[in-house]
C-alpha cells in the first residue's frame, strides 16, 4: 500500500474540513460568538485597569466598600478614614500626617481590632491588579476569563452553541442529504465537522490573544501616572501552558453537542440540550457538594472538571489536575464514539427548517 493511499482518508478529511470552513465564514453565527467571546475576554483587563487607577472602582470589583473611621472634635476637628484600597497597597490614609502623635497611636491601636474582622481579606494591591493588564499576564488572564468569567464557564456555553450550529445548520437545511449522496462518507463529514470546531476553537484563544497584546499596549500608552513596563508579569511559558490546556479542556462540549445535534436532527434542540445540562450541573454541583457523602461526585462532573483543569496555568502536575484530564478524555472518548454509533445507523431526511 502507498503512501498516498494510507494516508488517504486522513486527506479527504482535511479537505472536507476545508470546504466547510469556506461555507462557515459566510454565516454570521459564528463571527457573533467571537465578537461576545473577544469582549468576555476584555472584562479582566479593563476592569482591573480602572481599578488599579480609582480606589472605588476597586472596591466595587472586590465587593465590599468597608472602611475604618476615627474623628477627634478638637480645635482642628480632625477625621481620618482607612479604606480597603489603604490596607492592600500598604498606605496611610489622607490626613494622617495632620495628626498629633497621641492621636495617631489611637488610631494605629484601634486599626488592628478592625483589620482583625477580615473585611479586606479579598482585596488585591494595585502591583497585582497591575499584572492583569500587563504582558504576559494580560493574555494569560484573557484566555482565563473567556474560560471562566466568575461563577458561569462561558467558553463552554459559547463553544457548544456555535457546535449545535454548524452541525444542526446541515439538518436545518436539509444539505446533509446532499452531501452523503454525494460520495462523502458519513465518518469522514462527522470527524470533518469536529475538526473544524476544533480549529475554531484554536483560532478564537488565537484572537483573544491579539486582542489582549494590543489592550495592554493601549492601557501602556494612555493611562496616567503610569509606572513600570508594557511586559512585566508573568511568564510566557503560562499562556502556552492556558492556551493548550482550554483547548483540551473545551473538547468534550463540542462532542456533547454534536451529540445532542446528532441526537434532535435540530439546531435549536441541540442548543438547548446542551446548554440544558450545562445549567443543571452548576445548580446540581453546590448541593452535591452539601453532602459529605456525596460531595465526591463533583469529581467526576464536565463542567466541575474543566474549572479544575483549567484554573492554574501552570507545568506542574497535581493529582487533581491529572484526574481532571482523565476525565475530561473519558467523556470526550464517550460522546464522541456515542455521536458516531448515533450518525452512522440514523437515517437522513429532508430539510427541518430549523
Amino acid at each position: 500500500m502507498s503512501m498516498q493511499q494510507a494516508l488517504g482518508p486522513s486527506m479527504q478529511v482535511l479537505r472536507l474540513t476545508r470546504w466547510e470552513w469556506f461555507k462557515l465564514r459566510r454565516l454570521r453565527m459564528p463571527w457573533m460568538l467571537l465578537a461576545v467571546a473577544v469582549l468576555v475576554s476584555q472584562f479582566g483587563i479593563w476592569f482591573n485597569y480602572l481599578a488599579y487607577h480609582n480606589d472605588t472602582v476597586q472596591e466595587v470589583m472586590e465587593g465590599g466598600t468597608a472602611s475604618y473611621s476615627m474623628a477627634w472634635d478638637d480645635d482642628r476637628h480632625v477625621s481620618v478614614t482607612m479604606t480597603c484600597a489603604d490596607v492592600a497597597n500598604d498606605r496611610m490614609p489622607a490626613g494622617f500626617d495632620r495628626l498629633t502623635q497621641g492621636q495617631r497611636d489611637e488610631f494605629l491601636g484601634q486599626l488592628d481590632a478592625w483589620l482583625a474582622t477580615g473585611d479586606c481579606g479579598d482585596f488585591q494591591a494595585s502591583t497585582e491588579l497591575r499584572r492583569s493588564f500587563t504582558l504576559p499576564s494580560s493574555v494569560t488572564g484573557s484566555i482565563s476569563g473567556f474560560s471562566s468569567l466568575g461563577p458561569i464557564a462561558i467558553g463552554p456555553l459559547l463553544i457548544m452553541i456555535l457546535a449545535a450550529s454548524v452541525v444542526g445548520t446541515e439538518y436545518g437545511w436539509g444539505t446533509l442529504r446532499t452531501v452523503l449522496s454525494g460520495g462523502v462518507s458519513r465518518w469522514k463529514f462527522l470527524f470533518a465537522k469536529m475538526l473544524l470546531l476544533l480549529r475554531l476553537c484554536s483560532d478564537t484563544l488565537v484572537v483573544i490573544s491579539l486582542v489582549a497584546v494590543a489592550s495592554s499596549l493601549i492601557a501602556y500608552l494612555i493611562p496616567p501616572d503610569e509606572t513600570g513596563g508594557l511586559a512585566d508579569s508573568g511568564r510566557w511559558s503560562d499562556f502556552v501552558i492556558i492556551f493548550f490546556k482550554t483547548l483540551y479542556g473545551l473538547l468534550p462540549f463540542i462532542a456533547l453537542s454534536v451529540l445532542a445535534t446528532v441526537l434532535t436532527f435540530s439546531r435549536g434542540l441541540g442548543i438547548a440540550a446542551s446548554v440544558g445540562y450545562f445549567m443543571v450541573e452548576s445548580i446540581v454541583a453546590p448541593l452535591l457538594r452539601l453532602s459529605d457523602t456525596l460531595a465526591s461526585a463533583t469529581d467526576y462532573l464536565l463542567v466541575q472538571s474543566f474549572r479544575s483543569w483549567t484554573a492554574v496555568p501552570t507545568s506542574e502536575s497535581s493529582p487533581d489536575a491529572l484526574h481532571s484530564s482523565l476525565v475530561i478524555l473519558g467523556y470526550t472518548v464517550c460522546l464522541i464514539a456515542a455521536s458516531y454509533w448515533i450518525f452512522m445507523r440514523r437515517d437522513v431526511g429532508g430539510a427541518t427548517g430549523d
